[in-house]
């Protein structure tokens, strides 16, 4: 699979389960994904992988004061309202699929539970410390379904009819979810970006790799680095020293770029101050009737 993008790391699921969260991804990302791997997305790495045996964590429900929060992260807490809001979105989507399904006697394709997908642009330090890079399911999303069979043996098929009609209907409610503040929080991922390329922020990843050598890490960079994460995952290690190390050696890239981000934000609240007005008023009542709609409730994650 290609390196995903810098934002969001995506989880890894096995050949015969991954199909449907490419599915899915491609039918219901937009700009996270858009394909949920596409640069107008809040953009695709997650930090937060998928192993075989994915973790449950605290969640709150509470929401932020400011609900522009959930959109524009400058800190790996903040990226948890960011987890949040991206996860109900699925988790409709999911519902809606499952619902449409029912209707047509038909059975869901394999495919992962929806969980919360940690941004490596933003990265949660604390939290990744704490819990390494294994998934973390949404609460009250329905559990995997995988394929029957060996996964090294069992080839998927693809959906059938019905399961691509709803699927394609499932992945229209994430969309229409999206399409509330998906413009803003794409030029927001956008301008985050753009500070990788400043020379402090250059000489910061320059000590990282100087810090993955000193600990005898088979990594030169963070996209080795995640390499390796991967193939651990694969393989089954849910040890979470990875996670420690990252940490650790992540934390002088963090304590550059987050001031920068800090004061970048306030600089783009005010030459978007008319989306982001939009986005405060508008985005809670599209929650809410979300919420109702499919019978579900946006959580995020805890420490």
């Amino acid at each position: 699979m290609s390196r995903p993008d810098p934002h969001v790391r995506a989880a890894r699921w096995p050949a015969p389960v991954l199909f449907l969260g490419l599915a899915l991804a491609a039918l219901s990302a937009c700009a996270s994904g858009q394909d949920s791997r596409s640069p107008s997305s809040p953009t695709a790495p997650v930090s937060g992988h998928s192993a075989p045996a994915a973790q449950r964590v605290a969640v709150t429900r509470t929401m932020p004061t400011d609900i522009t929060d959930l959109v524009l992260p400058v800190t790996g807490a903040d990226t948890r309202w960011a987890q949040g809001l991206d996860a109900l979105g699925r988790l409709a989507a999911d519902k809606a699929t499952r619902q449409c399904l029912a209707s047509h006697d038909a059975t869901m394709p394999p495919q992962p539970p929806v969980s919360f997908l940690r941004y490596s642009a933003v990265p949660d330090l604390d939290f990744i410390a704490r819990h390494g890079f294994n998934g973390v399911p949404v609460p009250d999303g329905a559990a995997a379904t995988p394929t029957e069979g060996s996964p090294a043996t069992a080839a998927p098929s693809g959906p059938d009819s019905a399961q691509r009609t709803c699927l394609t209907r499932g992945s229209a409610v994430g969309n229409d979810f999206r399409t509330s503040y998906l413009r803003l929080q794409t030029h927001w991922w956008q301008e985050v970006a753009s500070l990788n390329s400043t020379p402090e922020v250059r000489s910061a990843f320059g000590e990282f790799g100087h810090c993955l050598a000193g600990h005898r890490t088979p990594a030169k960079d963070e996209s080795a680095f995640f390499d390796l994460v991967d193939r651990r995952l694969q393989a089954g290690d849910t040890d979470r020293s990875l996670g420690a190390l990252y940490a650790t050696c992540m934390k002088p890239v963090e304590d550059t770029r987050e001031p920068l981000r800090e004061r970048l934000r306030d600089k783009f609240r005010e030459e978007h101050r008319g989306e982001v007005e939009k986005v405060r008023t508008t985005l809670p009542r599209t929650v809410r009737d979300l919420e109702r709609r499919y019978d579900i409730r946006i959580s995020f994650p805890a420490p």
